[in-house]
């Protein structure tokens, strides 16, 4: 049972924390990694820019001996949403060099 009204969001702060790091990890263990920016307007005419990062993830597939193979694959993941000082692109810039 709650007791704090903030709880709940405390919670999904927590979580996604964890899932970041988790990405964070994948990243670290690729040896190319590339960050993806696209900029919307809601519906209160607020810029956001939404971060994703594609990497190459390894994973283990068998052969038909079972043997293990080690593969490469393309991923993406959601890296974080940004609000911008401004929509100019000065400000955009400044926060790609920030993530």
């Amino acid at each position: 049972m709650y007791i704090d009204k903030n709880a709940g969001w405390d919670i999904i702060d927590i979580i996604g924390k964890h899932f970041n790091q988790l990405v964070r990890e994948r990243v670290a263990a690729s040896s190319f990694f590339g960050i993806m920016v696209d900029e919307t307007t809601d519906i209160s005419t607020t810029t956001q820019l939404i971060v994703y990062i594609k990497y190459l993830g390894k994973s283990t597939n068998r052969n038909e001996i079972d043997e293990p193979i080690e593969e490469y694959e393309p991923k993406s993941e959601y890296l974080d949403l940004v609000i911008p000082e401004s929509a100019s692109a000065i400000h955009i810039k400044v926060i790609s060099f920030i993530l």
